[in-house]
C-alpha cells in the first residue's frame, strides 16, 4: 500500500520529532544484545589492563596475574569488530558510547582495531619474557593504541 504525499510528510515529521525529543523506539533484542556484550568485553578489557598496571607499578610485578591478563586481552581484543554490528550506534536507541563515525569511517575504526590486537599480542610477549622494562613499554603502547581509538570512536562520559 502506497502512503499519500500528505501521510509520506506526516510520518517523517512525527519521526523527525522522536528523534529531536530524545524519544527513541527500542533497539532491536539482537542490537541491544550486542551492545551489553559491547559493553561487558570492555569492562573485562578494562579490568585486564588495570591487573596489568597495579602490576607494573609495584617494580616486582607478580607474573602468575599478569600473564593470563595480557591473554584475555589478546583474545578479546581478536575478536572486538563482531561488537559493532551495523545499527548499534547511537540511532540504535540504546545508550552506548559508540560514536556513529564508527560505522562511517569503517576502515579507520577496523584499522584501529588491529593496532589494538598487534599491541595486545606485543604486551603478551613481554609478559611471557618476564622484563619490567618490555612490560611498560608495551603496556603503554597498547594504551596509546586504546586512547587514539577512544578520542576518534568513543563519546565522553
Amino acid at each position: 500500500m502506497r502512503l499519500g504525499l500528505k501521510r509520506q510528510v506526516t510520518l517523517a515529521t512525527a519521526i523527525a520529532v522522536l528523534g529531536t525529543t530524545g524519544l527513541a523506539i527500542a533497539a532491536a533484542p539482537e542490537i541491544a544484545a550486542a551492545i551489553a556484550a559491547r559493553k561487558a568485553n570492555y569492562k573485562e578489557i578494562g579490568g585486564d589492563m588495570k591487573t596489568i598496571s597495579d602490576e607494573i607499578k609495584t617494580g616486582a610485578p607478580d607474573l602468575a596475574s599478569v600473564r593470563p591478563a595480557a591473554r584475555d586481552l589478546v583474545n578479546r581484543a581478536s575478536g572486538q569488530l563482531k561488537y559493532f554490528p551495523a545499527g548499534s550506534g547511537p540511532e540504535s536507541g540504546e545508550k552506548t558510547r559508540a560514536k556513529a563515525a564508527i560505522w562511517t569511517d569503517y576502515t579507520t575504526f577496523s584499522t584501529a582495531q588491529s593496532d589494538m590486537l598487534i599491541a595486545a599480542k606485543a604486551l603478551q610477549i613481554a609478559t611471557d619474557g618476564g622484563d619490567l622494562a618490555s612490560m611498560t613499554a608495551a603496556r603503554n603502547t597498547l594504551g596509546n593504541a586504546c586512547k587514539a581509538c577512544h578520542d576518534k570512536f568513543r563519546e565522553l562520559e
